[in-house]
């Protein structure tokens, strides 16, 4: 049985350290990574077994909404300790969300939880941090967002639109609509992931089975999500082109 969590975050750039930077180094055009701050972090468990079943666990999620950075990170991370035995999954987490944390959580005195800590460490820790983009770039040049990954497998774009353009809080004032942003995040990652141990020559998954179970485990926490629509008409494709494979094969 492997057993993973999903985690996704969302973040801002913080004006005070933006600026602080510039007075520092008043060439660089480009504003640095040390300048986001995190204002909201998801996290979603599945498990897949020898046979290529697929469980569907817990999703949540903390914002910064009514705390502040330091306090989101520290209930994140406990929640994170108490499933230790379980593999994160990012995509593309090791150049980004994970590099983010680590400052967020010197900013906040705060100890990473296991699955990010570096091995090469003062404490020698074995890694248990997959992201899905550094390992299907491999030694190559080439980096694949993931929302090609979703629209080549054949998630419709009415899902991923608005995945580089996120409705930020503070810009609506909307916090759930935000939630929900960075939670649908964590879904697509793993559905990323199990095209990817698809394609490592797992001989029991087929994406398209294992993407309506990740869906189907979704909506049942969250029925009334935004994007709830979208995701059963997307089910219901699956449905059709499996009963339609079956017959053909039959």
């Amino acid at each position: 049985m492997q057993k993973y969590t999903i985690l996704d975050t969302e973040m801002v750039f913080d004006r005070y350290l933006t600026e602080a930077y510039q007075e520092i180094n008043p060439k660089c055009e480009k504003t640095r990574i040390a300048a986001r701050k995190l204002n909201m972090i998801a996290l979603l468990d599945i498990s897949i077994d020898e046979l290529g079943r697929i469980s569907v666990g817990r999703l949540r999620s903390w914002t910064t909404e009514h705390q502040d950075e330091g306090a989101m990170l520290t209930s994140a991370f406990d929640d994170l300790r108490s499933s230790a035995d379980r593999t994160l999954v990012t995509y593309g987490g090791s150049a980004m969300d994970a590099k983010v944390i680590e400052l967020a959580a010197m900013s906040h005195d705060l100890a990473l939880p296991p699955q990010l800590v570096q091995a090469f460490g003062p404490r020698t820790v074995r890694p248990a941090h997959l992201d899905i983009n550094a390992a299907m770039k491999g030694f190559g040049k080439t980096w694949h967002h993931l929302s090609e990954v979703l629209v080549r497998i054949g998630i419709p774009v009415a899902l991923i639109r608005d995945k580089a353009n996120p409705d930020l809080p503070f810009e609506t004032g909307n916090w759930d609509l935000a939630r929900q942003h960075c939670e649908l995040d964590t879904l697509l990652t793993a559905i990323a992931l199990v095209a990817w141990r698809r394609i490592q020559g797992d001989p029991c998954l087929r994406i398209p089975e294992a993407t309506f179970v990740l869906i189907e485990g979704y909506l049942r926490q969250r029925p009334a999500a935004i994007a709830a629509p979208v995701l059963r008409g997307e089910q219901a494709c699956f449905v059709d082109n499996i009963s339609r494979t079956e017959a053909e094969a039959a």
